[in-house]
């Protein structure tokens, strides 16, 4: 659900460097965001003109949401960024303008001091006065430092001014920005808010047609059921096999240094896909849509683009391929005691037995034909016993 958000304002001290490499990090992710939900809108206005109202129009109106939120949020990290640099930006034009204050006392009280001492002839007659050579020389070096002095006075009063100047032509348009950059905000938020009432309307209607629902859930969970029985006993064979007293993998060396670095890894493993958002977490816990369903899932799955491509986490082997009823691939890749399977696989780049290493292609993920959705089902076993794949890899 959304909640409302206030704008906090965390004010950090940036070097010029940071701020533009901070600042073009959020317009990428910005632009990012903005082409996801453009994608969204399209996915949603072609189911709306071949059916009526389905799941998948519910679970993406939720991700709809969930992108506005991000976007908002990123909009926000601009906010911060640009107010941070007004301020420093304010400070410095206040500094400038005491200094140009300065400067130009300074230049006022030498002009005065020449002026009382009126003439050439006064300074002429000053070192013509001096009692030696030597005595006449430093008065001579005095009158040329305190012209000099004065030349370079009026030069710093330019040259602040100047400063000034370019100063305020840069609030000027950071100003502009911020303004932009909170309008832009009003609109999303106005759009969320707007996203959030047609959700609410959508899951009324929904729940009138629970039975429907409840129903076609049931039978693709009876699907990813029936995958992950097979999974298991894989996995219970391929610990039979090495008859370790216990209970676990019985490795070769290879095997068991790569055991030991994955371990070692653990929270700073890559996602399995190059972007994507969890839609389903680990354990057993409510349908996201229809609330008196559970789903058990022994990993987590994550929604990502069509051309984004499932990819191994670790350095491994391909343990098994398994062929679903629905034409879909699952791959399972050792890692040592380790295995980490990849569901709704549509093609492979791998063949059992083969060596992988981090980040490598493991296959196109499945799209939804009726739903438009591309959806990985990962996870990470140990010895035969799911982990949650949040505690292992990074930031998920």
């Amino acid at each position: 659900m959304y909640t409302s958000r206030f704008l906090l304002i965390f004010f950090i001290v940036l070097s010029p460097n940071l701020y533009s490499q901070t600042k073009s990090t959020l317009e990428k992710q910005k632009k990012e965001i903005i082409r996801e939900i453009k994608q969204i809108e399209s996915k949603l206005a072609n189911t709306k003109k071949e059916k009526g109202l389905i799941i998948s129009d519910v679970e993406d109106i939720n991700y709809k949401i969930i992108l506005q939120e991000n976007l908002i949020n990123n909009i926000n990290n601009q906010l911060n960024i640009i107010i941070n640099d007004i301020d420093l930006k304010e400070k410095k034009l206040f500094d400038l303008n005491e200094r140009e204050s300065l400067l130009k006392e300074e230049l006022s009280k030498m002009i005065l001091k020449s002026y009382k001492k009126k003439s050439n002839l006064n300074k002429i007659m000053f070192i013509f006065s001096s009692s030696s050579f030597a005595q006449a020389y430093k008065r001579i070096q005095y009158f040329k430092q305190y012209a000099n002095f004065q030349t370079k006075t009026i030069n710093k009063i330019k040259l602040t001014a100047n400063e000034i100047s370019q100063t305020i032509v840069i609030l000027d348009s950071q100003k502009i920005g911020k303004q932009n950059l909170i309008n832009e905000n009003d609109k999303i938020r106005i759009n969320l808010n707007n996203e959030q009432v047609n959700l609410n309307d959508m899951i009324v209607k929904i729940n009138r047609n629970q039975k429907k629902y409840v129903a076609d859930i049931k039978k693709k969970q009876n699907v990813s059921k029936e995958i992950d029985r097979k999974i298991n006993k894989l996995i219970k064979e391929a610990i039979a096999k090495s008859k370790n007293k216990n209970n676990g993998i019985a490795m070769t060396e290879e095997a068991q240094l790569i055991s030991k670095n994955f371990s070692a890894n653990k929270g700073k493993l890559p996602w399995p896909v190059a972007k994507g958002y969890i839609v389903l977490g680990f354990g057993k816990q409510p349908h996201p849509i229809v609330k008196t369903t559970t789903i058990q899932s022994n990993g987590v799955r994550i929604r990502t683009s069509s051309d984004v491509k499932a990819r191994s986490i670790f350095n491994g082997f391909i343990y098994s391929i398994i062929l679903s009823k629905n034409n879909t691939y699952t791959v399972l890749v050792q890692h040592g005691n380790f295995f980490t399977v990849y569901k709704n696989l549509s093609q492979i780049s791998i063949s059992k037995g083969d060596k992988i290493s981090t980040k490598q292609v493991i296959g196109n993920i499945a799209t939804d034909i009726t739903s438009q959705q591309t959806i990985l089902s990962f996870s990470i076993f140990k010895d035969g016993k799911p982990q949650n794949p949040s505690s292992w890899i990074y930031k998920m």
